[in-house]
């Protein structure tokens, strides 16, 4: 597997999900590589959404459309609307950063969730290379990058 420099993980809505152990573990081993983790968060559950490495989340900001860092290459958005991308600054954020490929993880189930769902597709529509975070590929990217 090669992993492109330019690649960041986007994390959506996982707050209380049982998923997001294996996606804080990717996150961990994206951060270990210097690559850009990216937290869409539902403001309003902005306490169970907080991602582990938030001390707290900047509701006042993210409900204004505000990018919070949270370390380095680690930033919140809020969600805010039927994707990630949707009426925020995730798209621009990326770019910025010279992203041209998402890894997009949300809360577990059999089907991605509809949110996630219309994200893969919004990004997809604006250029970008996608990989869905199944399970699989969690367990298999985390340990590359760990082991890079």
């Amino acid at each position: 597997m090669r992993v492109s420099d330019a690649m960041a993980l986007v994390t959506i809505d996982v707050g209380g999900s049982p998923r997001a152990a294996a996606l804080c573990g990717l996150a961990t081993a994206f951060r270990t590589a210097g690559l850009p983790v990216v937290h869409v968060v539902d403001i309003t559950l902005a306490t169970a959404a907080a991602p582990s490495s938030a001390s707290a989340l900047d509701v006042e900001l993210l409900e204004k459309g505000g990018v919070q860092t949270l370390g380095p290459a680690e930033m919140a958005v809020a969600l805010r609307g039927g994707s990630a991308f949707d009426g925020t600054p995730l798209d621009a954020l990326l770019r910025g950063l010279g992203v041209d490929t998402v890894v997009i993880g949300g809360p577990a189930s059999a089907l991605p969730s509809p949110t996630v769902s219309a994200s893969v597709t919004a990004a997809e529509l604006r250029g970008y290379r996608v990989l869905l975070a199944t399970e699989e590929l969690v367990v298999t990217l985390g340990a590359y990058l760990t082991a890079a």
